[in-house]
This record gives structure tokens, C-alpha cells and sequence, in this order.
């Protein structure tokens, strides 16, 4: 995925679609980031002291999106 094909989010939405608009922004990011990569480059540390990695931001994005929808 290259850059051109993120979908950009709205310049002016109310909040909803603002979020919503957002949220697949930094799905489609993480995704570019993440693609062709093996699990094993996936579980790998990114810049010590840093202990996260891929894999673990994946899953804190997840852990994210279920709070943030909780209110909505």
C-alpha cells in the first residue's frame, strides 16, 4: 500500500466521522507498515530500550479502538 492509496481522512466532519475518518487513516498506516513482513520481523523489538514491536502495536491499536468505541 502505498501512500496515495491511504484514504484521507475528512477535513471538516462532525465528530463521529472525524473519528471514524481517523481511525481508518492509522488502520491503513499500520497495515503499510506491516506488509510483506514475516512473524518473525513482526515480533521484532523496534529501537531499544523500547520493548514494543510491531505485532505488540497491533494489538495496543486493537485494545484502543475497542475503548474508544465503548463510548460510542
Amino acid at each position: 500500500m502505498s501512500d496515495q492509496q491511504r484514504t484521507e481522512p475528512p477535513r471538516t466532519a462532525d465528530e463521529r466521522a472525524s473519528l471514524t475518518g481517523f481511525l481508518q487513516y492509522q488502520r491503513e498506516t499500520l497495515a503499510m507498515k506491516c506488509a510483506g513482513l514475516t512473524a518473525e520481523h513482526l515480533r521484532e523489538r523496534a529501537v531499544p530500550p523500547s520493548d514494543l514491536s510491531l505485532l505488540g502495536l497491533v494489538r495496543h491499536m486493537a485494545e484502543v479502538e475497542r475503548s474508544w468505541f465503548q463510548w460510542w
